[in-house]
């Protein structure tokens, strides 16, 4: 039987926070790598000669931003829609203050940084944003 611990956001007695955060988390990077995809496949349609690169290297268009800049604009038209199912999903799994509104808000300034730096994805850089942008600490061993 699971004992009450305190939620590492608020402090209050509540039956297995870490789980419901590393639920949280873990659908907001599957949620990220299909944010991504749907990128890349915008930037690969820009030129055909993209797609022959990506796939003779059998890369995944969740790293097309990584090769091609994407323009702010194209980033934008790519996330529209990407974070509609964020409001149930932290309802079930969310905690204490944190509203679906800051969830989304950090997947899209989290996506929108991955595709003007050209950076890959890595979930720990995710656990770092939920830590620091919503208050939300992840234990490390969820992705190690």
């Amino acid at each position: 039987m699971d004992l009450p611990s305190p939620c590492p956001v608020c402090g209050a007695m509540s039956l297995a926070p870490a789980e419901r955060t590393t639920t949280l988390l873990a659908v907001c990077d599957v949620l990220t790598l299909k944010a991504l995809e749907a990128l890349g496949k915008y930037i690969v349609r820009v030129e055909g000669a993209r797609y022959r690169v990506l796939t003779s290297h059998g890369w995944p268009y969740t790293m097309a931003h990584t090769i091609w800049q994407a323009p702010d604009r194209m980033v934008d038209k790519a996330l529209r829609g990407a974070w509609d199912v964020v409001p149930p999903v932290v309802s079930l799994h969310g905690c204490c203050d944190i509203t679906a509104e800051s969830v989304v808000c950090t997947l899209d300034e989290y996506v929108h940084d991955l595709a003007i730096t050209g950076t890959p994805h890595r979930i720990d850089e995710l656990a770092y944003r939920f830590d620091t942008r919503l208050g939300l600490p992840v234990r490390e061993a969820v992705w190690t």
